[in-house]
């Protein structure tokens, strides 16, 4: 009996000291998840990008200038850590970035073969006591491989982009603009190695939920490009509108509609309706959010199809439902309800948990328009120095995407095969 009591009042000790060590540190070198990340998340497959870099450079030029950027965007160097019962913060840690800079291939770019490049890349786990950001360098004959593996809990495509930009311009010894201050860490990264073993529990101790996600990301995917020509997208928006003089539909839309025409059959062949999900950029939208703002600030948009409905329905019709869907939701008054800027970040409210569904790749398609990220010269990189390879999707999904010549294409992604 009295070994039991001392048992639970050390717990109850360590228990106390834990919360005090959170407190003190919340918004120094720890940032809570919002309630979207905690409940979607962890677990899941990270963001993956492949280019090719047209710049020779050295080892310790490399490796410096993108310390540099990581350092200036500070997020990029973190773990998650348990805070409480399916409840998770970003931990700023000296270690929570890995660099890797592979052996010198002797031979040009056009005789490598891709798919030997990406089975060399570091790949992170969005799971607790992992590193979240990792950055893999392969140089080669004029030029070199850079691969980069990025959680979702640490930032978006978008703050990516801002990175790459911020890396770039230190190579050259260019002007930048810095990140927001509205999300990073304010202290200075802890040591790993002496946080408590109690902050990053073992995969067998996670939720039901998060272990599911972990399979999920290892399921095998194929992958295909369909191409588009300025000629036709501007073809089916005049004649959209002149059906529909408010049928004002994007191009990305219209692909999405073409592609999910096309491909639903073969990417969700058992279900009966299909969920387009359409990332929001909240920096676009949400007026309290910085457009420098550093971390994840995305929503998704859901817009159901019936199957009998993708069959009828023509490619203008599912373009301007899924026009009109983004439009209620993607607006300053719908986002200003569900979501806030706290000191930790974006937070979405209690209510909108409740009703949001979460990613089912049995039945839903996630649709992102990525064209800046492969249109080097919107960020102001010369268009002839990066060549974007490859993207690594969700299990379903359609990514569209632009080459340096200028020619849009999208990137399909399936669990079945690709005809």
């Amino acid at each position: 009996m009295i070994l039991i009591i001392l048992i639970m009042k050390n717990s109850k000790i360590d228990d106390e000291k834990n919360v005090a060590y959170l407190k003190e540190n919340y918004g120094k070198n720890i940032l809570p998840l919002s309630l979207l990340q905690n409940e979607y998340v962890l677990g899941t497959e990270p963001l993956e990008i492949l280019f090719f870099w047209n710049k020779e450079s050295t080892f310790l030029e490399t490796k410096e200038s993108i310390f540099r950027a990581v350092r200036h965007y500070n997020i990029f160097s973190s773990r998650l850590i348990q805070t409480g019962q399916n409840k998770f913060a970003l931990q700023y840690c000296k270690d929570g970035f890995k660099f890797n800079f592979l052996p010198f291939i002797d031979d040009t770019f056009d005789n490598i073969n891709i798919e030997d490049i990406k089975k060399k890349l570091v790949k992170v786990k969005t799971l607790p006591g992992e590193s979240l950001f990792a950055v893999t360098v392969i140089p080669v004959k004029g030029g070199r491989f850079v691969g980069i593996s990025c959680s979702d809990a640490v930032a978006d495509v978008f703050a990516l982009i801002l990175l790459c930009f911020a890396w770039k311009s230190i190579i050259e010894r260019k002007r930048f603009l810095r990140p927001s201050p509205q999300r990073l860490f304010k202290g200075k990264p802890a040591d790993f190695d002496k946080t408590d073993k109690t902050f990053i529990p073992s995969l067998s101790e996670l939720s039901n939920a998060i272990q599911k996600r972990v399979r999920i990301s290892s399921v095998k995917k194929y992958t295909k490009r369909e191409y588009f020509t300025d000629e036709l997208l501007n073809e089916l928006q005049l004649t959209a509108k002149s059906k529909n003089e408010k049928c004002i539909i994007s191009r990305s839309q219209i692909i999405t509609s073409l592609l999910l025409k096309k491909y639903h059959d073969i990417i969700s062949p058992d279900a009966e309706s299909v969920v387009l999900r359409n990332p929001i950029n909240l920096r676009e939208v949400h007026p309290d959010v910085d457009p420098m703002y550093i971390g994840n600030a995305f929503f998704d948009n859901t817009t159901r199809y019936s199957r009998d409905e993708i069959e009828r329905m023509s490619i203008y019709e599912i373009a301007y439902r899924l026009n009109e869907s983004i439009s209620n939701v993607g607006n300053e008054e719908h986002l200003k309800k569900i979501s806030y800027l706290s000191d930790y970040g974006i937070e979405f409210k209690k209510e909108v948990i409740k009703n949001y569904s979460l990613y089912n790749m049995d039945t839903d398609i996630v649709s992102s328009n990525l064209i800046a990220l492969n249109d080097p010269e919107s960020l102001g990189i010369s268009s002839n120095l990066v060549n974007i390879l490859n993207i690594n999707a969700s299990p379903t999904s359609f990514v569209i995407l632009k080459e340096k010549d200028g020619r849009i294409f999208a990137q399909i992604t399936s669990i079945y095969p690709l005809t």
